[in-house]
């Protein structure tokens, strides 16, 4: 018989519908990475007038929960698009400049350093998004009773 305890894993559901299966942390359900997320949530909604803080930029991690933390607060309104614009060039540079960075020991920055065009071209993608003028025809809803034929027309006409 094995007496050893079996570790509880994180119970967070990734986007991609997985389970997160990292240890979680003691008495808590979720690893340390999925709390902070859950944490930063509630704390958002208990308080939403509360000032936009980034993470320190210490690794890939903490750089990807910026980026996220600032989509959100540009579909909330909370910071302006040309101050997100800034920010997210910001989390850019902190990206490309992570492998000069040593906030770690040298062996682990180099198992796990691979490089993440991934996060370039999401700040790109998101950059030229924020610079295009709102379709206002895109920001109209149609009437209620209107037949989609006629919502199609309208629009591939426009």
């Amino acid at each position: 018989m094995n007496n050893r305890k079996k570790i509880p894993q994180c119970e967070h559901i990734k986007a991609n519908g997985l389970r997160c299966g990292s240890p979680a942390l003691r008495q808590c359900r979720y690893c340390y990475f999925h709390f902070c997320a859950h944490d930063l949530r509630r704390r958002r909604r208990q308080q939403p007038n509360a000032p936009f803080v980034l993470p320190l930029l210490e690794d890939a991690n903490s750089i990807q929960m910026a980026i996220q933390q600032v989509a959100e607060a540009v579909l909330e309104e909370r910071i302006d698009n040309k101050r997100a614009g800034l920010v997210l060039f910001a989390l850019q540079t902190a990206a490309c400049n992570l492998k000069n960075t040593d906030f770690e020991p040298k062996q682990l920055r180099e198992a796990t350093e691979q490089g993440s065009p991934v996060i370039s071209e999401i700040v790109e993608l998101l950059l030229r998004e924020m610079d295009r003028p709102p379709d206002a025809d895109a920001l109209k809803k149609p009437p209620a009773n209107e037949p989609k034929e006629q919502m199609s027309a309208a629009s591939s006409s426009a």
